[in-house]
């Protein structure tokens, strides 16, 4: 399982991000982090940066995955289903529950889901 965002697991930053600009400008090392957009997505693949798309509805999950992202953030509402068609299709992307409380490891283990993206772990430029 994997925890991005712990204070005892060492893990690559992510970064909220809203414009090219903001892309631009964090480090290569980082994980840009927006909301569901596609002119965002095409971006990132054509500049080789590793993105994660904040996805409310299965068809933004769906479309997330043809587009290329490493990885879904999905709120507790959407992660067991999210996480069911990830594995179904057979997706490259992880599921990343989004939390603030260290007592959704024991959920997110309990229902197989990829991992959790503790907010304290998403960084703003």
């Amino acid at each position: 399982m994997i925890l991005i965002g712990h204070e005892l697991i060492s893990s690559e930053p992510f970064y909220k991000v809203a414009s090219v600009e903001e892309i631009a400008k964090t480090p290569s090392n980082g994980v840009v982090l927006f909301e569901f957009e596609p002119a965002l997505s095409a971006y990132c693949v054509e500049q080789k940066v590793t993105f994660a798309l904040h996805v409310r509805h299965i068809k933004e999950l769906i479309f997330a995955n043809a587009l290329g992202a490493s990885y879904f953030v999905v709120d507790k509402s959407l992660a067991l289903h999210a996480q069911k068609i990830a594995d179904d299709y057979l997706f490259d992307g992880k599921v990343l529950l989004l939390s603030s409380d260290e007592n959704e490891i024991e959920f997110t283990a309990s229902h197989a889901i990829d991992g959790i993206l503790f907010e304290t772990g998403i960084k703003s430029l």
